[in-house]
């Protein structure tokens, strides 16, 4: 028989395991909604970077300063937020280190020179590369930094104004829309050392995305003044430089644009009119079950951004005046305002 001393011994054991376990928990951030959400917000005209904790809401300025910054982007480790700032008198791209919201590092070569204006930027899924748009050669070309010093890329020089929009989940290719004459507009591919290069539409397309697995690209064609999503998707698997296949995705009168993979690579977020002013759907791409309409106001409601795991969606609203940053369940219940201000809070990251 067990002695009661053995067993309160062995009770004090596992309440003091327990007691690890919960902290290693706590700081690990499961069971939390992990990283915050970095945001825009100009609270004195002027646009600066933000952070905003979805479950306490507390909002802690990042960059705050006299120049502008616009669009900041998360590393995949959330570790450290790309971004456009006109410090120098042209529009740079920089990465900023959140641990201690300090330290910036421009990236090579610093400046890009006078004149040049760096485009909204896109880490690659290691972390160690940024892509961005640069005309510091006289037009709107794509250009790969590398953060361990390793110099800049140019990775397109073609006719037409470039627009990026992702790097592919494996790293192995960058998809842009070009903007310009006919036999030049539509979305291409290339690789990010600059080698192939792929046209894979031919009209006026623009906001491509790649979906978390790699089988398909999402993108926005402007049809007659009418904005709808097609998906791209390689015939031959997942080899993108046999036959491509296109399909238009949702079959509405009214645009539909803005579209938003879900990390499962199955879901699409998006915005549409189809309700009289802007509002967010999702549906699973590649099925003819309906969209499911997840914001009901008579504001517009745009700019869908997924949780990291999937389960939550941030948009911007005007329901309030000035744009405002709320998050949502995946379904769209729980809806919950973060930005509580009469100023603009907008481009949200997570």
């Amino acid at each position: 028989m067990l002695s009661a001393c053995w067993v309160a011994r062995r009770t004090i054991l596992m309440c003091l395991a327990l007691t690890v376990a919960v902290a290693l928990v706590a700081c690990s951030g499961l069971g939390s909604s992990g990283r915050p959400i970095v945001y825009i917000s100009e609270p004195d005209g002027n646009p600066d970077i933000y952070t905003v904790d979805v479950d306490s809401g507390e909002a802690n300025a990042l960059k705050r300063g006299p120049h502008s910054e616009l669009g900041p982007v998360w590393s995949p480790d959330g570790e450290r937020i790309a971004f456009v700032t006109d410090a120098s008198g042209s529009r740079d791209v920089k990465v900023v280190s959140v641990e201690g919201q300090r330290g910036t590092l421009p990236l090579p070569p610093e400046g890009h020179g006078t004149g040049s204006n760096e485009g909204v930027p896109r880490w690659n899924p290691d972390g160690d590369r940024v892509a961005y748009v640069s005309d510091v050669e006289g037009q709107a070309d794509i250009y790969v930094s590398d953060l361990e010093g390793g110099g800049a890329t140019r990775v397109t020089s073609g006719e037409g104004r470039e627009l990026l929009g992702d790097w592919s989940p494996d790293g192995q290719w960058l998809v842009f829309s070009r903007q310009g004459n006919d036999g030049v507009e539509g979305i291409w591919l290339r690789n990010p050392g600059g080698v192939n290069l792929l046209q894979l539409t031919d009209g006026s397309d623009s906001d491509p995305v790649w979906s978390s697995d790699g089988d398909a690209i999402a993108f926005v064609r402007d049809d007659f003044g009418n904005r709808d999503i097609y998906l791209l998707r390689p015939e031959d698997g997942d080899d993108w430089r046999s036959k491509v296949l296109e399909e238009r995705w949702q079959n509405s009168a009214e645009e539909d644009h803005s579209p938003a993979w879900a990390p499962d690579g199955d879901t699409l977020a998006f915005v549409t009119t189809r309700d009289g002013n802007a509002e967010i759907y999702v549906a699973q791409a590649g099925e003819d079950a309906p969209p499911q309409r997840l914001t009901i106001n008579e504001a517009d409601d745009t700019d869908p951004v997924w949780s990291p795991d999937g389960k939550r969606i941030a948009f911007v609203t005007d329901l309030f005046g000035e744009s405002e940053i709320l998050v949502m369940e995946a379904d769209g219940t729980e809806q919950k305002r973060l930005t509580h201000n009469d100023i603009k809070d907008h481009s949200p990251d997570w």
